[in-house]
């Protein structure tokens, strides 16, 4: 897919559902992050905001891809979805039954691999309106054998919402990587365009060189 076209999707989406092209129903949570490996940041516990979402948007607790979001302390995002050998999409039935990756790799300090986090606790429907009931939530972070944090979901914040942005919100050594980053960096940017068109009223922005 051309990045134009990319864009002009994930605006097209986003506008149509008043609000995220992907991953739009879901539930922001608070916790902890436990930092053993500095790659992430300052060793130690850390207070941190995270997300539990359905990529499709699917109904009540139909099994979808799965997303788990977490914004480190430096204001760097991490998103991961449910997958199979941690690179193909894949729709599960509950948050906690299997494990989470970047999709693309990572790059980690001079490594570059991908994230996996592995869910830790009770089964928890793939419905976020039912997370409140299934916390706390733990989650361990790795990136090949290397462990990297535990992180612990204990309070939903219903009502409030935050957008995470792994191309934007990232730093020289902690950010994604691949030939897919440059299509999620568009689909990305037409999200944002979309919603905030949708929430404004205004006409999405004109892709460049097209007249508006």
């Amino acid at each position: 897919m051309r990045t134009s076209t990319a864009r002009a999707a994930g605006r097209l989406v986003a506008a149509l559902r008043h609000g995220r092209a992907l991953h739009p129903r879901g539930m922001l949570l608070a916790g902890t992050i436990q930092i053993e490996n500095p790659v992430l940041g300052e060793r130690g516990e850390h207070e941190v905001l995270a997300r539990l979402s359905k990529g499709l948007s699917l109904p009540g607790r139909l099994p979808d891809v799965l997303g788990l979001a977490v914004r480190l302390p430096d204001g760097v995002d991490l998103l991961l979805s449910t997958g199979l050998f941690g690179r193909v999409p894949f729709p599960r039935r509950s948050f906690t039954s299997g494990p989470y990756s970047s999709l693309t790799s990572y790059r980690c300090g001079t490594r570059v691999r991908p994230l996996v986090a592995r869910p830790e606790g009770p089964w928890a429907p793939a419905d976020p309106a039912l997370l409140p009931r299934a916390l706390p939530l733990v989650f361990h972070l790795w990136t090949g054998t290397r462990y990297l944090a535990r992180l612990l979901l204990r309070e939903a914040l219903p009502g409030r919402d935050l957008t995470f942005d792994p191309v934007l919100n990232s730093r020289p050594d902690l950010h994604p990587v691949g030939r897919l980053q440059r299509l999620r960096r568009d689909v990305y940017a037409g999200s944002r365009e979309g919603r905030d068109a949708a929430l404004t009223g205004r006409p999405t922005p004109a892709e460049p060189g097209r007249p508006s």
